[in-house]
């Protein structure tokens, strides 16, 4: 049998020995705050994770909305992104709603929702819902300029090597 050896005001308590009262009272004191705290972060932890996967899915969708340029059809396909990536792998944000808003330099997608805190912690946090929401705005880049300065660089260098070469 192992021997729990406690240390309480200079005298040592073995495990079979009864502890006195002072020390039930201290532990169910100290219970009372180190369990909330410990759920919070618990909580907290769920919270950050599912702000992470909803910067990732607006981070996602607006580089689609950059790379889909020549598509006719990409606002209704992007919206349609926005709106499906993401909910499956929150874990506690509920109504979850996206928004997304397309011109032709600009891309923002946005994400919101809510976390309810359970009765237990809304005294530590202050409200029953805490927000996790979302967005990624985006210039969109236009890349024919440089494909054409690209192209016109090449046709450049094309002559001036044909002319050291000695032909016209």
């Amino acid at each position: 049998m192992t021997t729990l050896m406690i240390s309480f005001s200079g005298k040592k308590l073995k495990a079979n020995q009864t502890a006195p009262a002072v020390f039930t009272v201290e532990a169910t004191l100290l219970m009372t705050i180190i369990l909330p705290v410990l759920l919070a972060m618990i909580y907290l932890g769920y919270l950050d994770h599912d702000r992470g996967v909803l910067q990732a899915s607006a981070s996602e969708t607006a580089a689609l909305a950059d790379n889909s340029a020549p598509d006719p059809n990409r606002s209704s396909k992007l919206k349609k992104h926005a709106s499906s990536l993401g909910k499956d792998a929150v874990l506690v944000t509920k109504d979850l709603k996206a928004s997304f808003s397309l011109n032709k330099n600009f891309v923002q997608v946005s994400y919101s929702g809510s976390m309810k805190v359970p009765g237990l912690l809304l005294q530590l946090f202050g409200s029953e819902n805490l927000s996790s929401g979302r967005s990624c705005s985006r210039k969109l880049f236009h890349p024919t300029d440089t494909i054409r300065k690209i192209r016109g660089l090449e046709y450049l260098s094309d002559r001036l090597t044909s002319r050291q070469e000695g032909k016209p």
